[in-house]
């Protein structure tokens, strides 16, 4: 057997060293980035009620209003006095979508997402539509869920 030297056998060491840094940097980097393009399932807080009501005089034409309904956002628009009640979850990433009124349209911050009032996949990456919850003017109350 040949004699390893001091010198061999402290560089040897360390490049295998260095290999199992790398090797353990590698797959921690692809897992952190496969957990943040994977879809998930976010919520907006501890479940809470399956069904809303707040007065119709909250929700001014053109705009929209945020609740939460069983845990999860929801978003509450009145466009030409008809409402619209959808999940604000995009189905892509699950990041939490916003209201354009100008636009007419519900936009996905994280990859330009659209959707319109019904829900509908209008642009970008969305696999599926926004869910949407069921909505009626009770009197003077607008009811959720």
């Amino acid at each position: 057997m040949e004699d390893v030297s001091r010198r061999n056998f402290l560089t040897t060491t360390i490049n295998v060293l260095i290999g199992l840094w790398a090797a353990g940097a590698a797959v921690l980097s692809g897992f952190a980035g496969i957990r943040y393009i994977w879809p998930t399932e976010k919520t907006a807080g501890p479940p809470g009620e399956n069904k809303v009501s707040f007065p119709v005089a909250d929700l001014p034409e053109g705009s929209m209003k945020k609740i939460v309904i069983g845990g999860k956002p929801v978003g509450i628009i009145k466009s030409n006095e008809t409402l619209y009640a959808l999940s604000l979850i995009c189905t892509h990433l699950g990041c939490i979508v916003n209201w354009h009124p100008e636009q007419n349209r519900l936009i996905c911050p994280c990859h330009a997402g659209a959707y319109d009032l019904n829900g509908a996949v209008v642009a970008g990456p969305p696999p599926r539509p926004l869910p949407s919850y069921d909505v009626k003017l009770s009197g003077d109350k607008v009811v959720v869920g």
